[in-house]
């Protein structure tokens, strides 16, 4: 059976709406990002991230190692707290623990899962498209130098860049494309020295 989100989506999107509009009148253009993590499972945070936030982070967690510049600047787990932010998501976290405790919705296969999963990342996308599409992001800061970004758990960087070009006007994306390209590239580029180190040890055994 699938999931329905439906009520859980509108949910997300009042809270959502409420929540987002403080966390800018609060921060305002400081923000350079904002939107969900999805760490897996029915789970959702609220997530952002400020200049400020991120050259402190750059600073004092990373040496100012310029070769680490990309992972303090979008690392999730680099972002500020919510806590002070978490009240304003009761109503769709009490939803969500009702999607989460019900049997009727077992996921059984691998394919089940995959499809859960993008069923579940589409909800989130769509709550943050309509947000947009009434302008919340707009209120008080200059819409393009804020990118909306839904950063999932065990995702590579193509998967995210692919929907944050679905979520966001072509003057954002100019500013973080050589961003993603280069985490893409480097990667990439991980992934191929690990595997000609695998091939290598197989054909020395």
């Amino acid at each position: 059976m699938e999931t329905d989100f439906s009520t859980f989506e509108e949910a997300l999107y009042l809270d959502s709406k409420k929540a987002f509009k403080q966390i800018l009148a609060d921060l305002g253009d400081d923000i350079y990002v904002i939107g969900f993590y999805h760490s897996g499972s029915c789970s959702f945070l609220p997530m952002f991230n400020t200049h400020t936030d991120f050259q402190s982070t750059f600073e004092d967690e990373y040496d100012c190692e310029e070769d680490d510049r990309l992972l303090a600047k979008w690392n999730v787990s680099d972002f500020p707290s919510l806590e002070d932010y978490s009240e304003y998501f009761e109503h769709s976290s009490e939803i969500l623990q009702t999607l989460d405790n019900d049997d009727s919705y077992e996921i059984v296969s691998d394919e089940e899962i995959q499809k859960y999963w993008q069923a579940w990342l589409s909800t989130l996308e769509r709550v943050l498209i309509r947000l947009d599409n009434e302008g919340i992001f707009s209120e008080g800061v200059e819409r393009n130098s804020i990118t909306l970004a839904i950063l999932a758990y065990d995702e590579t960087e193509d998967e995210q860049f692919s929907r944050i070009k679905r979520m966001n006007p072509p003057a954002v994306l100019a500013t973080i494309e050589t961003d993603f390209e280069t985490m893409i590239a480097s990667r990439n580029e991980a992934e191929q020295l690990a595997m000609a180190e695998f091939e290598r040890m197989l054909q020395e055994r």
